[in-house]
């Protein structure tokens, strides 16, 4: 009897999973917005439930950023891939659509893939029996990446429902930044995005990952980012969440190694109707390992934003050094903002603080600029751009730090 191929070996790997996914799906009840992890957000709206919608159609094309700058780029369109665009990579060094590195490099895809986001809940599980093409990165032992590797999702209203997966492997000693980008233009009707991000920093590596959403309305998304940090290793996620109707993200950042350090940031501005839910999860998992989720928040015309985060430290890591913080600013009557800090400490000899606050703008320093020939709306946008600065700073990149800059000033009004 012939033995089988690694492609044969890597495609019945793939089906296994995919078969398991589907039947954890099935036998989940339905969400129905009464558990206490989906009060704020009705999963219905970020279609958790329901009949798919049967899409939506486009005001405009989506202008894709230039590759210039960039080790590599992957495009998805509606789930589907374009050729990736690869500049001159380092040895070694491996960026590819998710279904081909399983084919090509099956057994290390198989060590990581759904190992941090498994069957266990509705949103992995969906996204794990249906995603049909995602991005792989894998850094080896070392190696450096000066430039960032970038993803672009985007969803052209064509079909009701899109998925995106990334799969980051940074071995001991890499480094590299890793951008997902989720765009559209306005869509009328209805689109709802499911994305998951698995990332994995191995001993004395470092990563960093920043998720930019920004699609138009008529979308309705669903993310969760889960990274692990190993010995040493440094790990920063940055979120900002700009477009879209509802979205709900949940990143989680597991410090598994002794002196891990995981950073958690993020910078929302919802303004109309939207509604944005961000779920922070900082977990100790060693001794002597820091982390520190800082997330800030603008809120305008009737719009309505979530934050809750949690800093959870078991049994077995003393030494831990956590902070949280989440602020929002208010612009207007009517804008609400939900801030839930939580603390989980079940180790002596840690240092952990969890800090919240709604607040309005201060009407003394928009009077401040305008006494100095500042118009209004550009002094509200001052006043906005400093208070995200301090989330800002932290993006390395500069020209994606300078867009997301003029991104926050446009929604000001």
């Amino acid at each position: 009897m012939a033995e089988a191929t690694p492609l044969a070996v890597a495609a019945a790997w793939a089906e296994e999973a995919r078969a398991a996914a589907t039947a954890a799906l099935d036998a989940m009840p339905v969400l129905t917005g009464t558990e206490e992890e989906w009060r704020f957000t009705p999963p219905a709206n970020l279609g958790m439930a329901g009949a798919e919608p049967a899409g939506a159609t486009p005001s405009g094309d989506v202008v894709l950023p230039d590759i210039d700058g960039r080790a590599a780029r992957l495009a998805f369109v509606d789930g589907l891939p374009a050729p990736a665009e690869v500049q001159n990579l380092p040895p070694g060094v491996i960026v590819a659509e998710l279904g081909q590195a399983l084919r090509e490099h099956g057994d290390l895809v198989r060590e990581y893939l759904y190992s941090l986001a498994d069957f266990s809940d509705r949103p992995c599980a969906l996204n794990a029996a249906r995603w049909d093409a995602g991005t792989f990165v894998y850094v080896p032992r070392g190696v450096h990446l000066e430039l960032p590797v970038e993803t672009v999702t985007t969803a052209t209203g064509a079909v009701g429902r899109v998925f995106g997966r990334t799969l980051v492997i940074i071995a001991e000693g890499a480094k590299a930044t890793v951008v997902d980008r989720y765009l559209s233009s306005d869509l009328d009707g209805v689109v709802n995005a499911s994305s998951v991000v698995e990332l994995f920093v191995a001993d004395g590596g470092e990563l960093e990952h920043v998720s930019y959403i920004g699609w138009g309305s008529g979308v309705r998304h669903q993310a969760t980012i889960r990274a692990s940090a190993g010995k040493d290793a440094k790990v920063r996620s940055v979120n900002v969440t700009l477009g879209g109707d509802v979205v709900r993200v949940e990143p989680t950042m597991y410090c598994r190694g002794t002196g891990s350090d995981a950073r958690a940031l993020g910078l929302f501005f919802a303004t109309g109707t939207q509604h944005f839910e961000h779920r922070v999860i900082s977990r100790h998992e060693a001794p002597q390992t820091y982390s520190n989720l800082l997330y800030k928040g603008a809120i305008q015309d009737t719009a309505h934003t979530v934050f809750f985060g949690n800093l959870v430290v078991p049994p077995g890591a003393p030494g831990t050094d956590a902070y949280q913080t989440n602020r929002n600013l208010i612009l207007n009557e009517g804008a609400r903002a939900d801030t839930i800090p939580f603390l989980e400490i079940e180790t002596a000899e840690v240092k952990c603080s969890h800090a919240s606050s709604v607040s309005r703008v201060d009407d003394e320093q928009v009077f401040y600029l305008m006494s100095r020939g500042v118009p209004k709306p550009e002094a509200k946008q001052q006043i906005v751009y400093g208070f995200f600065q301090e989330v800002l700073d932290h993006i390395s990149f500069d020209e994606l730090r300078e867009e997301l800059q003029m991104a926050v000033r446009a929604k000001v009004r």
